[in-house]
This record gives C-alpha cells, sequence and structure tokens, in this order.
C-alpha cells in the first residue's frame, strides 16, 4: 500500500511530502480548502498518469531506465477528478514555467512484495510528470525503480455521492472510470454491483465444481457468505435498512439497461425473510444508497487503495459514525484496502483514534498526536462554520466567490455605485461549480429560514457566451427549481481581472505610451472607444496585467475604477448581492 506521497505544484502544494499509515482507515481533515481533497485528487491524478502511459507506451515506460517520450491526451480525455479546466491542476494555475516543461509532478511509494516468497516487502517508487500545451496533457514517468515484476496498486477515487438515475446502461471500465471523475458515482453504482453479484456466482460455482457438483456443506456455505463482498454487502443491507439485493439477469445481447432490485427483509428468529414486494434501488432512501456506493467500492477484491471524498455528506450522526465504523473494520483486514477518508465531520473526529487522523489545518499536514491537538482541530472546524452559519442566520445572504479578492472587489465596486453592501454577509471561497453550491446552498437552508443566495464563478472554457444571459448574467443550464432564491450568475467575460481592461483607466495608471506598448504586445487593435472592448472578453489577462500595472495589483487597480469605467456585468452581480438583503 502507499507510504509515501509527494506533490511538487499540484493545486495549493508548491512542495509536500505527506506520509501515509498503510493499513486501517485515514481521516483527512481540516476546514474548506486546507488541502484535504487535494491529497486525493493528488493520487487520482496519479494513477490516471500511470494507466495513461502504460495504455500509450506499454508497461515498460513506467519501468526503471526508461528513456522514451510520455504521452499526450485532450482535455476532454481527463477524467480522474471534475475541474473547470486542466489549468486548475497546477499551483496558482499556472502550467507554464519557465524552463521546465513538465512543470508538475506526484510521487508515490508504496510496499508490495514481489513474491510469496519475500520476506521484506520492497519499496516501490514512481514519479509522473505533468505538462499543459494548448489544452492538451502531457504525461511521463519522471523517475521510477520498478522492474517488470512490480506489482501496482489499484486506486479509486470515489467523490460526494450523487443520487442514483431511473435509468443506468452498462458501462466500459473506462466509461465508469469517466463517470467517477465527474462525480456521478452513484450513475454506475449497478454497474459494479452487478460485478460484485456475478463474481460471487462465479466464486460459489467453482467451490461447488470442486466438490464434484455436490452442494456445500452449511459450514462452507457460512465461510463463504462471511468471505465473499456481494454477500457481506447483503448482510450489511439487513442489519442496517432491512433489505436484499437482487441484480435482474442481464445479457448484452439483448439488454441495455442493468436493473437491480432490493427485497424488504424482516428477521424472525435467526432467519430473514421477505417482508414485502421487490421493488426498484432507485426508490431507495439516499443515505441507503449512500451507504452501498461506498461500500460496493469497499469491499470489490479489485480496490487496493480506496479515495473516498466526504462519503459521510447528508447523512445524520448515527449512519456517518456506523460507516466509519464499517470502513474502519474492512481496511483493517488482512488484504482489505487502504483507505483514506476526506471529512469535517466533527462527530467522526471526536471518536476515531487520534494516530489516525491527518491534520491538513496546519501549514503542512501531518497526523496528531495526541487528544488535546484533537481538540484544537475541532475548535477550528467549529469556528469555521460556526462563523459561516452566524453570519448567514444574521444576513440571510450567502455569497459563493471563486478567490476571497472577489469578494473585496465586488465589495468596493458597491461602494463606488452608492449601494449598501450586505452586512454579516456569509462568504464561502470555492472553484465549486454552480451545482455542487447549490447543494450546500439547500444544506444550509434547511437550518436557515428565507437564506438568499448569489453564486459567482468565471466562465469555464468550454462554456459559451451565449449560455449566460446578457442582462442578469444567470448560467442558463443550471437548473434552480424549487430554489429561486439561488442565482447561479457566471461572467461573461473569462475571469472578472477582464472587466480590468479599459485603456483609458489603464492609460492614467501606466501611463498612455506603456500602455499602448503593452496593448500591441498582446496582439489587440487598440481601441477608438478607449472605454469599450467587447472582443477581449475571452482573454486570460491577469498575470499579463501585472507586467503591466508593476507595483499595482490587479485587485487595487480594479477597487479605484471609476463610475463610468466600470462594466455593467459587474455592477449586475454586485447589484445581485447587494439585492439580498432588501
Amino acid at each position: 500500500m502507499i507510504t509515501e506521497v509527494t506533490l511538487r505544484r499540484f493545486k495549493r502544494f508548491k512542495s509536500e511530502t505527506l506520509s501515509l499509515h498503510t493499513n486501517g482507515l485515514t481521516i483527512c481533515a481540516g476546514p474548506n480548502s486546507s488541502g484535504k481533497s487535494t491529497l486525493l485528487h493528488a493520487l487520482a491524478v496519479w494513477y490516471f498518469g500511470v494507466s495513461v502511459v502504460r495504455q500509450f507506451k506499454g508497461d515498460e515506460a513506467i519501468r526503471a531506465g526508461y528513456s522514451g517520450q510520455g504521452a499526450g491526451i485532450s482535455a476532454e480525455d481527463f477524467t480522474p477528478i471534475n475541474i473547470p479546466d486542466l489549468r486548475h491542476l497546477w499551483l496558482d494555475l499556472k502550467a507554464q514555467v519557465p524552463g521546465e516543461g513538465y512543470s508538475m509532478s506526484i510521487s508515490a511509494k508504496w510496499k508490495e512484495p514481489i513474491d510469496e516468497l519475500d520476506i521484506e516487502p520492497r519499496e516501490w517508487e514512481l514519479t509522473m510528470s505533468f505538462s499543459l500545451v494548448q489544452d492538451r496533457l502531457y504525461v511521463k514517468a519522471e523517475s521510477s525503480n520498478l522492474t517488470s515484476n512490480a506489482i501496482l496498486p489499484v486506486v479509486v477515487y470515489v467523490p460526494p455521492v450523487a443520487g442514483v438515475d431511473a435509468r443506468e446502461e452498462y458501462a466500459t471500465l473506462p466509461k465508469r472510470r469517466a463517470m467517477l471523475g465527474r462525480g456521478l458515482a452513484g450513475s454506475i453504482l449497478r454497474n459494479y454491483l452487478y460485478d460484485l453479484e456475478a463474481s460471487s456466482r462465479r466464486t460459489k460455482q467453482e467451490l461447488v465444481d470442486a466438490k464434484g457438483g455436490r452442494r456445500l456443506s452449511a459450514k462452507e456455505l457460512r465461510d463463504f457468505r462471511e468471505r465473499d463482498p456481494w454477500e457481506r454487502l447483503n448482510s450489511i443491507s439487513r442489519e442496517k435498512f432491512g433489505f436484499d439485493l437482487r441484480v435482474v439477469p442481464f445479457d448484452p445481447d439483448f439488454h441495455s439497461v442493468l436493473k437491480v432490485l432490493v427485497q424488504p427483509k424482516k428477521k424472525n428468529g435467526q432467519r430473514w425473510q421477505n417482508n414485502g414486494i421487490s421493488r426498484d434501488l432507485m426508490v431507495e432512501g439516499a443515505g441507503a444508497q449512500q451507504w452501498l456506493t461506498v461500500l460496493a467500492f469497499a469491499l470489490s477484491p479489485n480496490t487496493h487503495v480506496l479515495l473516498l471524498d466526504e462519503p459521510d455528506a447528508h447523512l445524520f450522526t448515527g449512519l456517518k459514525l456506523d460507516l466509519v465504523q464499517i470502513l474502519d473494520s474492512i481496511a483493517g483486514e488482512v488484504g482489505g484496502p487502504q483507505i483514506l477518508l476526506a471529512t469535517h465531520a466533527i462527530e467522526i473526529l471526536k471518536r476515531h483514534r487520534v494516530d489516525r487522523i491527518l491534520n491538513f489545518g496546519d501549514k503542512h499536514p501531518s497526523f496528531l498526536n495526541n487528544d488535546n491537538q484533537r481538540s484544537h482541530l475541532i475548535s477550528g472546524l467549529g469556528d469555521d462554520y460556526s462563523n459561516l452559519i452566524e453570519n448567514a442566520r444574521a444576513s440571510r445572504a450567502l455569497l459563493f466567490v471563486e478567490n476571497e479578492s472577489d469578494e473585496r472587489i465586488l465589495k468596493s465596486v458597491a461602494q463606488t455605485l452608492e449601494l449598501d453592501w450586505p452586512s454579516d454577509l456569509a462568504v464561502v471561497t470555492t472553484t465549486d461549480k454552480h451545482g455542487d453550491r447549490l447543494k450546500l446552498y439547500r444544506s444550509l437552508l434547511e437550518a436557515i429560514d428565507g437564506l438568499k443566495a448569489v453564486s459567482l464563478r468565471d466562465r469555464d472554457h468550454d462554456l459559451h457566451i451565449n449560455q449566460i444571459d446578457p442582462q442578469s448574467l444567470r448560467q442558463k443550464n443550471i437548473k434552480t427549481v424549487g430554489f429561486p432564491d439561488f442565482e447561479p450568475l457566471t461572467w461573461r467575460r473569462r475571469e472578472i481581472e477582464n472587466y480590468a481592461l479599459v485603456a483609458s483607466e489603464l492609460s492614467e495608471v501606466a501611463g498612455e505610451a506603456e500602455t499602448k506598448s503593452w496593448w500591441a504586445q498582446q496582439g489587440w487593435a487598440w481601441p477608438q472607444d478607449l472605454s469599450v472592448e467587447t472582443h477581449l472578453q475571452d482573454q486570460d489577462v491577469k498575470d499579463r496585467l501585472g507586467a503591466l500595472l508593476q507595483s499595482i495589483t490587479v485587485e487595487d487597480f480594479m477597487k479605484k475604477m471609476k463610475r463610468q469605467s466600470i462594466h455593467s456585468d459587474v455592477a449586475t452581480a454586485v447589484r445581485a448581492i447587494c439585492n439580498m438583503c432588501r
């Protein structure tokens, strides 16, 4: 299992090495944006990079001594995690580093025996490096000590679990991985249940065949049910939710949609008996579906390293604690998977083993050593969330932005426009998409009546400007039915800093000659009307503007813009925020 991970220029970490426990359940904990999910993302991206290189260049391309080239894929083929664009893999979104083509890397060390005769397992190490050139991702094995008999761990990343679809088609393994990367674990749950059930039937038949076709004895059947993943999953389902799972026979020559039924059960003495009519898995409670999704991966013999990103989300306390207890038991078994679970649930942190809690609340992530450190971590989490909830209760107004600087710019613009900025405004800084933000809003709405929210995002590379309403900035493809007070607004330009491209304002700060020279270097025509540059809406200018403004930050420049220079989009967003408290 994986003993150490080293990240270089990956997301929020410039250079960081984390040591891991190889057995049992590790809890990754910390406030929002502390990096607990980043570790899971890193291992998912590392394993994806390994798979890409093996697919296009062969197994020898990840072994020691390989001197050939790496492999390249398009942005559309990147599937391990869901991000707006590939730049978000890099520290500060800077994929281009002078003198370094492969500017980001993820290294993993793990211990696996070469064969059954090994007394001391050998430690393997593999570093995957990444380069981004014009929306094409290149991957290569930068360093490796792997030989032909090295055993690679199979890494599975499960993002926060979404609901189960009404219809689920049979999916190939690459399609399943792509669905997982997009956060659609619930959409392929039946596929994994189908695999577990089919494997169980094969294993049972092999045991019968080994006995010459004779039925299994009571002891043999009991031993089989205690070991078999499908049987274990059903046992947990009966005890916890009162049902069994039944996979409807599937033939790919005649069927395209998988069906899994739940059969209600009740215990009569020592036996379980049917307790009603079978029904589709779709109609089961969200908590049961969430459990099944997580445990299907945890019990799969094909999973060596399981990465769970907030699998306890939306579960009530009892189910959270029971799920963690079962996962800890599975991870502690001989041959069980190594499980890393990211959470900020205080109930879990209070009860889990202190030395298995990896704290991301400090500058450098490290395992806790004592209960005092645990108390400090929990106190920090409590303050983090209590402040958010307290502000949301006071103002009934919630603002989602991608960066803290966005809030400061918008607040300054409100002052310039002589608008009242909401006091005690609850602000969440996140790069999550509108749909994920809506989930948090919905959970807060259950506790805070009348809560309103504005969600502001940069426009992704794959989002056309026509998908944004020019008057309100609402993103048209976001479904908010039933939640009219949640406004998903998206900049029509690439990002908020793009609205600083006002030639007249830049000329006043940097000088007209310098601004014209800089403007020409970008390949742009000098505008006839110095306040109108609509043709520049797709430019990524945050870093380039810094070269022109020098000692003045883009944020400070935008905060001092004159009223007549503020773009209508920025004014629209500010008014939407200020109107939440009217």
